[in-house]
């Protein structure tokens, strides 16, 4: 079984693909945890407690997210982990399993680098579960940073 090595389009093709994916994930990643962030920022002022209060928050926050994003992430048979649509977010030929978005995913395709790019293909999408998981790693990461770095 000799395979041809692929073409340097194809290559590129696929690092072009990757690299659609890669923002399309940062981006709803980055809009998770700047939502998160101003709300936790606003409540922590309002209940007296500012920016420790925030920390906690965020905290919180990103472990709620981070449990909710696993079980929903979680395979509901071991038959799902065999089949290759399952995987990729796909069911039947190439259609995604959620066709419609949310008003959230629309304000993420409208933010900045999203929105200078197109969309990858239905079939290398990242599911949205799993790239709220990616949001919650980064609203942990907030709350560290506001606690290690900045001293909060």
């Amino acid at each position: 079984m000799n395979s041809d090595p692929p073409s340097q389009s194809q290559s590129q093709s696929q690092h072009r693909t990757r690299l659609l994916v890669l923002i399309d994930a940062l981006t709803y990643a980055g809009a998770v945890a700047a939502i998160s962030t101003i709300c936790a920022v606003v409540l922590g002022l309002i209940t007296g407690g500012g920016l420790s209060r925030a920390k906690l928050v965020l905290f919180f926050v990103g472990f709620i997210l981070l449990g909710y994003t696993t079980a929903r992430l979680w395979p509901r048979s071991p038959s799902d982990l065999e089949d290759d649509a399952a995987l990729s977010g796909v069911s039947g030929d190439s259609i995604p399993e959620t066709a419609d978005q949310t008003r959230f995913q629309a304000l993420v395709a409208s933010l900045p680098p999203k929105r200078w790019f197109p969309a990858p293909p239905p079939e290398d999408r990242i599911n949205p579960a799993g790239k709220l998981f990616f949001g919650s790693l980064a609203v942990l990461l907030i709350s560290y940073l506001m606690e290690a770095v900045f001293g909060i």
